[in-house]
């Protein structure tokens, strides 16, 4: 199963300051990564100004990028921010991909910073010390470091870091983020997944479940915290029905007067996993 989400750069305005928007961002990577979503997708809520909606889309992206990231990598590929200022704050995410431990074992799977160091690619695993890299990627790392995942190999002169092309299957490997200025209808263009907006207008999540089940691509969008789906899409003069394959009411009635992002994304994938 793949799993998408499309959020927008709006989703965290309705928080007054840098810490509330940061615990906010984390209770939706939390949502995410307790869900198997593999990746989230940024668009611009075309009812937000444009110099605005940079500045909340860039910090919603670099804040999941850090949380995302095993916490022992973190120092060497995030540089202090602003952005991430108030990231103290939060607690681990706690995914496979965050391994704790220092101690490596053989054939074992971790993500991993690797650069140049005295003419030698070495990576950081989270281990006591930088490990050899066996046949590093082609791509320059003069004056870079790039995040890759990588198996450990244990010879006779010590362990050392093979590079994988691919994150391990059948297990859970983290989410990747995709910021765009791009407004929603423009972002779907020529997307294959099966499609899904969230509206309290729409049809009850339960008439499409078997519609729902039959796909394994999935994207579902959700709305701002003051504009949903069909107004963000009218405002490009489309319909939900032309960039959608349903439009779903995720809970027909609730005692609050609309829910909030992270709560309509725990309540969509409850019933999800309920089919």
């Amino acid at each position: 199963m793949l799993l998408t989400i499309a959020i927008p750069d709006s989703a965290v305005t309705d928080c007054n300051d840098l810490r509330s928007k940061t615990e906010k961002i984390f209770q939706i990577a939390r949502i995410v990564a307790i869900f198997k979503i593999q990746k989230i997708l940024i668009f611009h809520d075309p009812f937000l100004k444009p110099s605005r909606s940079n500045r909340e889309r860039r910090i919603i992206t670099r804040i999941l990028q850090y949380i995302e990231c095993p916490q022992y990598l973190r120092k060497r590929l995030f540089p202090l921010s602003r952005d991430t200022s108030a990231v103290g704050v939060l607690s681990p995410l706690a995914t496979p991909h965050h391994i704790r431990s220092r101690e490596l074992k053989p054939n074992e799977i971790r993500e991993a910073a690797i650069f140049l160091n005295q003419n030698r690619v070495v990576a950081d695993v989270g281990g006591t010390q930088l490990l050899e890299v066996l046949s590093p990627p082609k791509k320059s790392l003069l004056n870079k470091t790039l995040r890759v995942t990588t198996k450990i190999q244990k010879f006779k002169e010590g362990y050392k870091a093979i590079v994988l092309h691919e994150p391990p299957k059948n297990i859970y490997w983290g989410f990747s983020v995709h910021p765009s200025a791009a407004t929603l209808g423009k972002l779907l263009l020529n997307r294959s997944e099966f499609k899904i907006a969230t509206s309290r207008s729409c049809q009850p999540i339960t008439s499409f479940s078997s519609e729902i089940r039959k796909n394994d691509n999935l994207l579902v969008a959700f709305g701002g915290p003051y504009k949903g789906i069909p107004e963000m899409v009218k405002a490009e003069g489309k319909k939900v029905s032309e960039l959608f394959d349903c439009c779903i009411n995720i809970l027909q009635s609730y005692g609050t007067r609309s829910l909030r992002l992270e709560e309509a994304m725990m309540i969509t994938f409850s019933k999800y996993e309920a089919f």
